[in-house]
């Protein structure tokens, strides 16, 4: 009996004093692969080791995250109002590492853990701009490194705010939990940003409470596929000058999965209050569905719509893009558009639509084919007190009533069209149309 305990002393010692080192490395390892897999997922980020300090029961390192694509950082400095900008900031990432089966070493700091695993990790951030000057980023993130590789990391921050010599930053409560597992190329994340605001040279940003959350998986196409959902209270922009312009709430949620070689998938999205100069506020509720879109002809699509320049014509993304375009479509699929939807003013403006095109030899493809492949179908009603309002301001829009195309039934006006192989029909008045020989 008494020898049985000593065993087991020895083997606790040796998972507590012996496993630190040996598992640093492997921890290490772990954190990189984490990093670098995010960063895979998206081409524009580039993660970089600054360093890694490796000690017994704990190690230091540090990380660099930067934003390399022209594109993105011009999406960027648009949404934050900056035309041009002499470099642009990186992201360091500063994280302790607590290692070994039982992370001993991480109960001298705050929300340290003994949970078994590869170790336990606090990281936290700063912004480093090209002439050397740093902002400190709020709160910090703490993870938890499983014996897999599987890394759960949650990043809280307090309210607070932040003042420099041009801009004013306050920001409520942060919580974001993430999961990341490689070997399973799957991401799961939750997330609460209560509100922030940021005022800059007499311009001001507010942005309202929002909440995401996300299960992700790379699928083999190469992109991710899985559930996504969105919430955000409030946007508004103050200009110097300027009246103030918002809009919100707005969410958005969808959902997509790979059966065979086609993607499937929904979405909806609802957006209030968006403001139309001398006209008043309107809403938008969008929900569809898809079916059978071709797997490899989208892949290839999102890599080459993610590569181009943002100022990239027509005529020059055609020729880039006309022959994985052809394929999707001589693949065939079905979109269901079950809500498309306004809020106007005067009253509602509702449709639905439906788009099928049934799957053919890609080899054999033309684009006049597609009108003989196609089959469509679409309603629409409309609040008279808008129809009346477009006809008192332009008489020509009474043609649209004269024609059959929109009828009235009770206070709205209603239009139904179907389409297949060549012919139209609206309302039950057949309109053939020339198909190019």
């Amino acid at each position: 009996m008494k020898k049985g305990i000593v065993i087991l002393l020895v083997v606790v010692a040796l998972i507590v004093i012996v496993s630190p080192g040996i598992v640093g490395r492997i921890a290490e390892k772990s954190v990189d692969e984490n990093l670098q897999w995010a960063a895979e997922k998206n081409e524009d980020i580039v993660v970089t080791s600054e360093r890694f300090d490796r000690g017994w029961f704990s190690s230091e390192g540090q990380h660099r995250v930067e934003i390399r694509d022209p594109n993105v950082r011009e999406v960027l400095l648009g949404l934050v109002g900056v035309e041009d900008l002499d470099g642009f900031p990186a992201l360091i990432i500063d994280t302790r590492l607590d290692h070994g089966l039982i992370p001993i070493a991480s109960m001298t700091r705050d929300k340290g853990s003994l949970a078994p695993g590869l170790g336990s990790a606090v990281s936290t951030m700063h912004i480093e701009y090209p002439d050397g000057e740093t902002f400190p980023l709020p709160g910090a993130i703490y993870s938890e490194i499983g014996l897999t590789g599987k890394t759960a990391s949650r990043y809280l921050a307090e309210p607070g705010s932040h003042e420099s010599t041009d801009t004013r930053a306050t920001w409520g409560e942060v919580d974001i939990e993430v999961t990341t597992d490689p070997s399973s190329q799957n991401v799961v994340f939750d997330g609460l940003i209560d509100s922030f605001t940021i005022v800059a040279d007499d311009d001001t940003l507010l942005v309202g409470k929002t909440t995401f959350a996300a299960d992700q998986t790379s699928s083999k196409f190469g992109f991710a596929v899985g559930d996504f959902e969105m919430q955000i209270e409030s946007v508004a922009v103050e200009e110097a000058g300027v009246d103030m312009v918002g809009f919100g709430p707005l969410s958005f949620e969808g959902a997509s999965h790979i059966d065979g070689e086609r993607l499937n998938g929904d979405m909806t999205m609802n957006l209030g209050a968006i403001p139309v100069p001398g006209y008043g506020e309107m809403g938008l509720a969008i929900a569809l569905r898809y079916t059978g879109i071709d797997g490899v002809a989208m892949a290839r699509l999102i890599h080459t719509f993610g590569g181009v320049d943002n100022n990239i014509s027509s005529q020059q993304l055609l020729p880039l893009i006309e022959d994985d375009l052809q394929q999707l479509v001589a693949a065939g699929f079905e979109i269901h558009v079950d809500q498309f939807d306004f809020d106007l003013p005067e009253g509602l403006v509702t449709s639905t639509m439906r788009f099928s095109i049934d799957e053919s030899r890609a080899s054999d493809f033309e684009w006049t084919s597609i009108l003989m492949d196609l089959d469509a179908e679409a309603e629409l009603k409309v609040a008279t007190e808008f129809v009346d309002m477009a006809m008192a301001m332009n008489p020509q829009a009474g043609a649209i009533v004269g024609m059959g195309f929109l009828r009235r039934k009770g206070d709205v006006y209603e239009m139904r069209a179907e389409y297949t192989k060549g012919l139209l029909t609206v309302n039950g008045a057949p309109m053939p149309i020339p198909l190019p020989q």
